[in-house]
């Protein structure tokens, strides 16, 4: 009896050493969010992309066009195609855009909650297809699911005012890259959902090359944005993001 006792006693302690140290050693939902970061945070990048918009009539349009991105608050974007548009320039600088149409030679400045407005119809706002904001900084995360191979987050925005002020996220546990985001408005009601498509290995962090951002609030509404070229820790000149370099 002795001798069984200490044999599970044992086994029990084994088993609690063991499983302190699988919790010790799990990863937390904000490190989930660090990963994230790791991945798509661009401190400055330089990119080549395409956009295809499709509409519930069952019409598209697509555009390419190049950006310039540094830190969360500056971005420079100019539509290389169609023909129509190009030349047209976006400049976000802090909390504002402006919109230069080569055409009219005519530069247009877009404030505050304007930035949410849909770019050429899809489903990106302003905010989204400049936004290079920390994941971190902006949400609080808690865990929703688990699989094997995915994670699954809740997000809830430390400041209510952003575009999408919850956010449930999909990562995959391989890349630490969200492959699924349902984006959310106040009373979390689900607006948006963005699937990864495609990813590539870019030095030592996953970007997604290839993403669908649907609409989940009309039907068959869709837009693709394809990364064609992409350069990360781009050193820009000075004078890069400023109103003359908008209608040089």
């Amino acid at each position: 009896m002795p001798d069984r006792f200490y044999r599970l006693s044992g086994l029990l302690l084994t088993a609690a050493v063991l499983t302190t140290a699988i919790t010790a050693g799990a990863i937390t939902a904000e490190e989930w969010l660090d990963r994230i970061d790791h991945n798509m945070y661009l401190a400055s990048a330089q990119s080549t992309a395409k956009m295809t918009i499709h509409l519930p009539n069952g019409q598209e349009r697509t555009f390419r066009m190049t950006s310039k991105v540094q830190g969360d608050d500056k971005a420079l974007i100019e539509y290389l195609e169609p023909p129509r548009d190009r030349g047209t320039r976006y400049l976000k600088n802090g909390d504002n855009l402006w919109i230069y149409f080569p055409r009219q030679d005519r530069t247009l400045l877009i404030q505050g909650h304007m930035l949410r407005q849909s770019v050429q119809g899809s489903e990106m706002s302003f905010e989204d297809i400049s936004e290079s904001q920390s994941m971190r900084e902006m949400y609080t995360a808690s865990l929703l699911s688990e699989t094997d191979s995915t994670i699954v987050l809740q997000l809830e925005a430390r400041d209510m005012t952003v575009s999408y002020p919850f956010r449930e996220v999909t990562i995959e546990k391989s890349t630490g890259l969200p492959v699924k985001m349902i984006n959310s408005g106040v009373g979390n009601r689900p607006i948006k959902e963005m699937i990864i498509v495609e990813r590539q290995q870019i030095g030592n962090r996953w970007f997604p090359v290839v993403s669908e951002i649907r609409s989940l609030l009309t039907e068959n509404k869709w837009t693709r944005f394809e990364v064609e070229e992409i350069e990360l820790g781009v050193a820009f000149p000075e004078g890069t993001f400023t109103k003359r370099a908008l209608s040089r």
